[in-house]
């Protein structure tokens, strides 16, 4: 029984990063002007919509839901980005919001995993993905600073 819940909280927090990183990215490209630093935060976009996707459908199987990020968490998240990007838009700023929430969401999957020890390896190896591709945006990223 703990194996469904440990795998369940990782789904579940797969799907919250990536959902948190989508919306981010797609509010950071309407403020981004530099082509090919926009064109990287696409494909980082369409990552996250991926992942979500795939989180969603694996929550599925097992009859659930994914509990997605709460109205007021979204909210501040936007709040948080437009305030960041409101004043500051060159691509040296911008980067430097996408590594950090790119680090964030790695902070979080990481905690995730190290508290469900338990999680079935096809869900862990999802996670591990995650922490890889962000760990190469961040790397692409580092252009722009």
């Amino acid at each position: 029984m703990q194996k469904n819940s440990d795998r369940s909280k990782v789904l579940n927090e797969l799907f919250r990063v990536s959902k948190m990183g989508m919306e981010a990215s797609e509010i950071v490209l309407t403020r981004t002007h530099e082509k090919e630093l926009s064109n990287r935060i696409k494909r980082q976009d369409e990552g996250y919509i991926n992942l979500m996707e795939k989180a969603r459908a694996l929550l599925e199987t097992s009859s659930e839901q994914p509990a997605g990020v709460s109205k007021r968490l979204q909210n501040m998240l936007r709040g948080a980005v437009k305030a960041n990007t409101f004043f500051r838009h060159d691509p040296q700023h911008i980067a430097e919001l996408m590594v950090r929430g790119s680090t964030m969401g790695i902070v979080n999957i990481t905690k995730t995993m190290n508290h469900t020890p338990d999680c079935d390896p096809k869900v862990r190896k999802m996670a591990e993905d995650y922490i890889n591709a962000e760990k190469c945006g961040i790397d692409k990223m580092k252009a722009f600073l």
